[in-house]
């Protein structure tokens, strides 16, 4: 076999390869991407969404107007406004915090029911009292249908 027929075989094996191979930000990531299926979140309401605009933590506390810069990685975090009720003297009596800034952070998957669903949340702000900080920011797991069953 001569030189000459070796170097086409070879730029026709590597344009082949060019080919076939995606490109980041090419079609075929793209629809590559598209068919990775997506992570959803399920809170205490039962709640089942991708990119939650609410997450309620208990019957009395939870989140509201969540905005999330990307979604589907290991970690993510949504910012959004905490409510609180103290439940005193009564839940349905009690005082409601209002804490705007509230950091929802949640972090690795599981599989439930034939869905990704993420492990564990925590939520974070700086005006937390530490009573609150030691029920919401320590990671917690996250609930999925199966729980409920």
């Amino acid at each position: 076999m001569s030189s000459r027929s070796a170097l086409r075989r070879s730029l026709v094996a590597l344009t082949f390869a060019a080919a076939v191979v995606p490109v980041a930000g090419s079609p075929a990531t793209a629809a590559a991407a598209a068919v990775t299926p997506p992570i959803h979140l399920y809170d205490l309401s039962r709640h089942d969404s991708v990119k939650p605009r609410t997450f309620a933590v208990t019957q009395h506390d939870g989140l509201s107007a969540l905005h999330w810069a990307h979604w589907g990685a290991k970690t993510q975090t949504g910012t959004g406004t905490m409510r609180i009720n103290d439940c005193t003297p009564s839940c349905a009596e009690g005082h409601i915090r209002v804490l705007p800034g509230a950091h929802l952070q949640v972090r690795g998957t599981r599989v439930d029911q034939g869905r990704r669903y993420y492990r564990q949340y925590r939520i974070t702000h700086p005006a937390f009292t530490l009573q609150e900080s030691r029920m919401y920011s320590q990671w917690t797991n996250a609930y999925v249908p199966s729980d409920f069953s």
